[in-house]
């Protein structure tokens, strides 16, 4: 009876190892964020090659980097939502990101929100 009970004991030690459990990875960076809206005389197109609109984010090109981000990613920043990564900043900025409003006012009343976290979706 001990033996089968160790017997039992080691099958399930080797099927809890045989089938590792999913693991969730969390990427988040803390960024300073500020709004834009595209110039009337511009096509509005994000350098993915879409068109803006609200919900969309241009990020620095080191959190792209250092997040592992492509084109369409999801991110969240902590109290403003989720938004998807589709435009790229000028190589200048670093730890930034910079998420497009409907109109004008609104990006310049949005002023520079600093020290937001960003996670990526996964």
């Amino acid at each position: 009876m001990q033996k089968m009970a160790i017997l039992l004991i080691c099958l399930l030690g080797v099927g809890v190892l045989a089938f590792p459990q999913p693991t969730m990875c969390v990427t988040m960076s803390i960024v300073s964020v500020t709004a834009y809206h595209h110039c009337p005389g511009s096509k509005g197109i994000t350098s993915s090659g879409r068109r803006v609109k609200v919900g969309m984010i241009a990020l620095s090109r080191d959190l792209e980097r250092n997040l592992n981000m492509d084109f369409g990613d999801r991110v969240l920043l902590h109290g403003m939502g989720v938004f998807e990564f589709q435009d790229r900043m000028a190589p200048r900025w670093n730890k930034k990101a910079d998420i497009y409003l409907s109109n004008q006012c609104k990006a310049i009343n949005f002023g520079v929100k600093r020290y937001v976290v960003l996670v990526k979706l996964v």
